[in-house]
């Protein structure tokens, strides 16, 4: 209730007009009574149940505080009313009571996605001095969220999480073909910048041993992206390695013949205009003028040859030409009104070993992923 945004939706069992701290300890003290009430009480280890509630932002465009509400009560109701696990481990479950229990429900907005969602903490103890049963609480809440999701004709959780892990995935193996080399900093910044947040785990010599992407209000764990584990640490340089292999199958000419070759170019490009192409390009008002070769332009056709529908290949091209030419912050601008999103990074730039077809390759990759439209996210 604290973080900056969030907002009181509605407390039960607790005065409304009190802070939060003291909240706090109103629900402590209910549960120290009811020990203290119990003979031979058994203590619990597990004092409150948090749970966050998570639609995706465009089926709760328009909410009001009385919409949030009525969500809330629904959870609990339905939550409440499961008194038994299916599935291959089938059992019965003592139903939790949490609609007679103290509790408290907030709104909050993720910082980055802008994503409103719910977090509800309540006493593991109800009012009538019983234990609320955690026992699968988290498979609990899964049923709740998808029992829910069917009546209100919502997407399904597990529909949800797997749109999710192709999305990232792509986006990973995108970030993977715009780096220059695999560098673990420059990973992180470039999966920050497309509104992701991710977490190394690393060994007592420092290597990396694993890590965690977190999208929206869901956390996904390396093993479970991309095919065949091929984005875990201990094989993602393996993996940039194969996406980068063709750019180094360059023919090899003799001096004599390579020396030929550029002679023959100069003499054209004197007297000829037409292997140079001039662009001319307007972003924010400003006005961008770019020569490039013919080979940087044979290169973008090359790249940019097969796109999606819903991506404007003329403007991944200006992206391209605009970051070929150093124009950093006027690409990222161009790409965020062609309905992309992110920046490069820090680390973006021509490296000291590339030629001007790698860099060309490297600049149409990078405008690709810059362009390519964000999906909302979709959790639970």
């Amino acid at each position: 209730m604290e973080k900056d945004k969030a907002r009181l939706v509605k407390v039960n069992g607790l005065p409304e007009n009190i802070e939060p701290l003291a909240m706090w300890s109103r629900m402590m003290q209910h549960q120290h009574q009811c020990m203290k009430d119990r003979y031979n009480p058994k203590p619990i280890t597990l004092n409150a149940l948090r749970f966050e509630i998570s639609p995706a932002k465009e089926e709760t465009n328009g909410w009001t505080m009385k919409d949030w509400q009525d969500l809330a009560d629904e959870f609990i109701t339905v939550l409440d009313s499961i008194d038994r696990r299916t599935g291959k481990l089938d059992c019965q479950l003592k139903p939790t009571n949490i609609k007679n229990s103290q509790y408290v429900v907030s709104l909050h907005t993720d910082s980055k996605s802008g994503i409103p969602h719910l977090h509800i903490v309540s006493n593991r103890i109800d009012n009538m001095g019983n234990t609320n049963d955690a026992h699968y609480i988290g498979e609990r809440a899964v049923h709740a969220a998808n029992i829910i999701n069917e009546k209100r004709g919502w997407v399904q959780s597990k529909q949800r999480r797997n749109e999710n892990i192709q999305q990232i995935s792509e986006d990973c193996i995108a970030i993977l073909k715009a780096m220059p080399k695999f560098d673990w900093a420059i990973y992180c910044q470039m999966l920050n910048a497309k509104g992701y947040d991710i977490k190394l785990t690393k060994d007592d010599e420092g290597a990396v041993k694993g890590y965690a992407i977190r999208k929206g209000n869901s956390i996904y764990k390396s093993s479970i992206l991309g095919k065949s584990r091929k984005l875990m640490p201990s094989r993602i340089k393996a993996t940039w390695a194969g996406l980068h292999a063709s750019d180094k199958q360059i023919p090899v000419q003799s001096k004599e013949a390579d020396a030929q070759t550029r002679v023959h170019h100069k003499e054209v490009v004197t007297q000829s205009n037409f292997l140079i192409y001039h662009y001319s390009i307007t972003v924010d008002g400003e006005q961008f003028e770019v020569d490039i070769p013919d080979m940087v332009k044979s290169v973008f056709d090359e790249e940019l040859g097969s796109l999606d529908e819903e991506v404007k290949q003329t403007d991944v091209l200006k992206v391209a030409v605009l970051l070929f030419a150093g124009y950093l912050d006027a690409a990222t601008s161009m790409s965020a009104s062609s309905g992309g999103g992110g920046s490069p990074g820090d680390g973006w730039g021509k490296d000291k070993d590339d030629d001007e077809r790698n860099w060309a390759i490297r600049c149409a990759r990078m405008a690709k992923w810059l362009c390519k439209p964000i999906k909302r996210s979709r959790g639970r």
